[in-house]
């Protein structure tokens, strides 16, 4: 057998472009994995994932060992105006992927949401919780979790992710808070939202990890307890040392737009034990946040 022969496959990213996509392709390479990036434009590998035939055609090229399917429409609102196109994304893209798994033999890793809860404050939801699909997001997502599992071996990851992307005009939450705490903008923030935030780094690891060791299944990857967005803000202003004089409390029910789901806690216990660790409290993903920030200032 040659050199080549004993070349583990290489893992394809769908989404390679966005902020979990940048961040596990940097995760990759720290760890000496082969990853392929996937997306629409300005990645290695540039497909219209929603295309069925022009994606299995480059996932034969690729022949990837895992797939990782990190693609979504994550507007709530845009989900709304057109649930079409957030079904072809959001869920169909799961249904091929598992399809085309089942037929090649890779493994499918599937990245869901934590928008299924709600009512129930500050509450930790485990993998077994019953969901509540309050919006177009969350239906559509649900159906690609469903399609997922079709495949056997499939990974299932249910997450709330935090950082920084750098796409000019379309801010992720971390950056349009920090624009916002800069300039001293007016800002509500909304004591009844409350998630498991996890930094999108440290999540890039872990996932990594549940995937050299071959997990499958639901799985729950978040910090380890829960904070409001007030919180949340709060403390990233506190540790940037920004004011928040034109800040005021609010709730997340006054948005227009979609309905939102606003428990969002997740139990990470099995994953705890899976990772034989503790995940990160918030505390902690806001310290390696703000490390980001500075490190990119």
């Amino acid at each position: 057998m040659s050199a080549s022969d004993s070349t583990p496959p290489p893992l394809a990213l769908i989404g390679s472009t966005g902020m979990l996509g940048q961040a596990l392709l940097a995760a990759a390479s720290r760890h000496g994995l082969a990853m392929e990036g996937i997306a629409r434009r300005r990645a290695t590998h540039c497909c219209d994932v929603t295309d069925r035939q022009a994606l299995f055609a480059l996932l034969e090229k690729l022949a990837p060992g895992v797939i990782i399917n990190a693609a979504a429409q994550t507007s709530l609102d845009a989900c709304e105006r057109d649930p079409g196109a957030a079904y072809l994304i959001n869920a169909k893209l799961a249904a091929d992927l598992a399809t085309y798994c089942a037929a090649s033999g890779a493994r499918l890793v599937q990245i869901s949401t934590d928008q299924f809860f709600t009512g129930d404050g500050r509450a930790l939801h485990d993998e077994g919780a019953r969901v509540h699909l309050l919006n177009e997001y969350a239906r559509t997502k649900f159906a690609g979790e469903i399609f997922a599992q079709q495949a056997t071996g499939t990974l299932i990851v249910r997450t709330n992710l935090v950082g920084l992307r750098g796409w000019p005009g379309q801010p992720t939450f971390v950056e349009w808070a920090l624009n916002a705490l800069r300039e001293r903008a007016p800002m509500t923030l909304f004591e009844d939202f409350h998630t498991s935030s996890i930094d999108v780094d440290s999540f890039a690891d872990i996932l990594l990890a549940l995937i050299t060791t071959g997990t499958s299944g639901l799985l729950n990857v978040a910090a380890r307890d829960t904070a409001s967005k007030a919180e949340f803000i709060t403390g990233l202003a506190r540790r940037l040392q920004l004011s928040l004089d034109n800040a005021h409390s609010g709730s997340v029910r006054s948005l227009a737009g979609a309905p939102r789901a606003e428990s969002l806690g997740l139990d990470v216990a099995r994953a705890e034990r899976l990772l034989q660790r503790a995940l990160p409290t918030t505390e902690e993903v806001l310290t390696r946040i703000v490390a980001r920030i500075r490190e990119t200032t």
